[in-house]
């Protein structure tokens, strides 16, 4: 099942419009950048609110250990369509801690078919980053953990590796 859902995500995503004007151009503040994300997501802290606003589950939990975790990831299939929209991410990610979980960040995708142009997709004046096993450009947005690495960064040292690693 995890596999038809995953074939089923992919499948469904499209080209990523970068509609909100302001998202397009980074003055290299990225908190300024993303308040209207954090202010939008902020309900999704609440797991039940994240399901009723119709994520759920998708893939298993994502870490590289040695580098740091992602976590599992909650998408509203229903927006994995041709526009992407700063305040309205395809994605949740929360980090897996024991049987609870909590919001971590954010995530932005689209699929390798969809994207014609000849440079990855930008979103806050960052590039996406290709994630080859899924045959997809991603980008993070780590609002409610602190990065180290950056917010925009693929992993966060700062959560937990998934379970049983």
């Amino acid at each position: 099942m995890l596999r038809w859902l995953t074939r089923f995500a992919i499948a469904g995503l499209a080209v990523g419009a970068l509609t909100t004007p302001a998202a397009l151009a980074s003055n290299g503040d990225d908190e300024s950048a993303v308040a209207g994300v954090r202010l939008a997501t902020a309900p999704f802290h609440d797991l039940d609110k994240a399901v009723a606003a119709h994520y759920g589950p998708l893939l298993a939990c994502f870490d590289l250990p040695g580098v740091g975790g992602m976590g599992q990831h909650y998408v509203d299939t229903s927006r994995l369509d041709a526009t992407i929209e700063a305040n309205r991410p395809e994605a949740l990610v929360y980090e897996v801690d024991s049987n609870r979980l909590q919001l971590v960040a954010v995530e932005y995708i689209v699929p390798w078919s969809a994207w014609v142009a000849t440079t990855p997709p930008q979103l806050f004046g960052k590039s996406f980053t290709s994630v080859t096993s899924l045959h997809l450009w991603a980008l993070h947005a780590w609002l409610w953990r602190p990065n180290p690495d950056g917010m925009f960064a693929n992993y966060n040292p700062n959560v937990k590796l998934c379970p049983g690693h």
